[in-house]
């Protein structure tokens, strides 16, 4: 008795995932246009997701560094560079301080060129100021006045010649941030509705093609799931094929820009270039997944109505 059933379940099966395939083979332009169009929509948001997650690592390279730097001029000593370091430790809200000696500062600059770091150990040491980075506390970090009026008391010292902060670039920074994220999640929830639609539109097409099939199946006592579900495996993987086929362009697009700017981000602080991990990938996959069934399921409700 188990036999028979489970030769109809099988049977059932695929003969579901035939209807399935036969809709790509039937329209295969038709189809071929509609995985194009959401590849395109897809990889848009892709990129530009990848685009702020790189941005927010850079941003979290350079905040974690010190929040100001204080110049040296040339002349002065390494007993007077130690007692201004000890002065300035001893400040409230002042956390640590950190010399960087001129050879220091040569051999830095040198492992920021990366590819390019020949060219900086030529240089002379006299080229490279020593320097005091000073790291701030919480309450200091916040408090932007309170950071303006300690860099005006450090810069009248008569061995410091600047004192820069870095207020500004960080709020740069940060907007493009905040503009990256923004314009990511925006290009998510258009791809979502671009997949939504063209895949309702494809899948419409197929259902008003088959319409004297779907007919007869229903003569025959073809259930309304056993109509429908061939319908949604269509979309579901046709989206789903879509979003594979544009991470891989993704992925080979990464390459070609890592082979461009590879030996250039470390001198903005931020290394090798980030990729989108395995779980955000997987993410991507099952939403561009569930884009296509949800597509598919709202052009099916016409049929549904017949």
């Amino acid at each position: 008795m188990m036999e028979p059933m489970q030769g109809k379940t099988i049977f059932r099966v695929a003969h579901i995932l035939l209807r399935a395939v036969s809709g790509f083979r039937r329209r295969p332009w038709l189809h071929a246009v509609s995985l194009f169009t959401l590849a395109a929509a897809f990889l848009s948001f892709a990129a530009t997701l990848t685009v702020a997650l790189n941005l927010n690592h850079l941003i979290g390279g350079w905040v974690g560094n010190s929040e100001m730097t204080v110049y040296l001029k040339d002349d002065t000593s390494d007993a007077e560079i130690t007692q201004l370091k000890n002065a300035v430790r001893a400040i409230d809200g002042v956390q640590k301080v950190q010399v960087t000696t001129k050879a220091r500062a040569r051999e830095k600059f040198a492992k920021d060129l990366g590819a390019y770091g020949d060219i900086g150990s030529t240089l002379p040491k006299s080229a490279f100021p020593a320097s005091l980075d000073i790291y701030l506390s919480d309450q200091l970090s916040r408090d932007r006045d309170s950071r303006h009026q300690l860099a005006a008391r450090l810069s009248k010292v008569n061995m410091i010649d600047e004192v820069e902060l870095y207020d500004d670039w960080f709020e740069r920074l940060s907007a493009m941030s905040t503009m990256g994220r923004t314009a990511a999640w925006g290009l998510g929830l258009l791809a979502a509705v671009v997949a939504i639609l063209v895949v309702a539109a494809t899948v419409r097409t197929g259902v008003s093609a088959r319409r004297k099939e779907i007919s007869v199946m229903r003569f025959v006592g073809a259930t309304q799931a056993y109509v429908r579900l061939p319908f949604l495996i269509e979309g579901a993987v046709e989206a789903t094929l879509a979003m594979l086929l544009a991470l891989l362009s993704l992925h080979y697009l990464m390459n070609h820009v890592d082979s461009v700017l590879g030996s250039i981000m470390p001198l903005l602080g931020g290394g090798s270039i980030i990729r989108l991990q395995s779980t955000i990938l997987f993410s991507l996959i099952v939403g561009g997944f569930l884009a296509g069934l949800l597509g598919a399921r709202l052009s099916l409700r016409k049929l549904e109505e017949a």
